[in-house]
């Protein structure tokens, strides 16, 4: 073999790793070769290096820390809590006004027929339920939506 013909990084890493198993041919080429055995002991060097290489110096977990110096939240009335219950209340005595208004003998014979008047309010309370669920529903995926992960948990809007 030539000493114009380099050996290729991967035999070179070979020797410099472990010099027996890359060869008679390879070995004698490397002795012969100042190109090569400057690369051979630049390799070795490099490897001795890296397994001398110091602890990173930052192995530990620093979320406790941090979060230990956020303020910590302060707990409100839910101001969306007391909108749903507002407009409940609207739609009921909505729903009560034009009864009374289209009906004017309503009031007379609801007194008479405590059904209507039974239905009518469980009606209104399952109303008012069914917009509150919906409601926080609504709450809970916005909140979601701006958890401190982002968007990141959802693969497809990861970017």
């Amino acid at each position: 073999m030539k000493t114009t013909d380099h050996l290729s990084d991967i035999e070179i890493q070979q020797y410099a790793l472990d010099a027996g198993s890359t060869g008679m041919a390879n070995a004698s080429h490397i002795a012969q070769c100042p190109h090569c055995s400057r690369r051979v002991a630049c390799y070795q060097k490099m490897a001795r290096s890296m397994s001398v290489m110091p602890a990173d110096s930052f192995d530990f977990d620093l979320t406790a820390a941090v979060l230990a110096q956020l303020p910590a939240r302060e707990r409100r009335y839910a101001p969306e809590r007391v909108f749903v219950a507002c407009v409940s209340l609207v739609g009921v005595l909505a729903v009560i006004g034009v009864f009374y208004y289209l009906n004017g003998g309503l009031p007379n014979g609801l007194s008479g027929n405590s059904e209507v008047v039974t239905y009518g309010a469980a009606g209104c309370l399952l109303f008012s339920f069914l917009l509150f669920n919906l409601w926080n529903d609504y709450t809970g995926q916005v909140r979601r939506l701006g958890a401190t992960d982002g968007l990141q948990h959802l693969g497809s809007a990861a970017v």
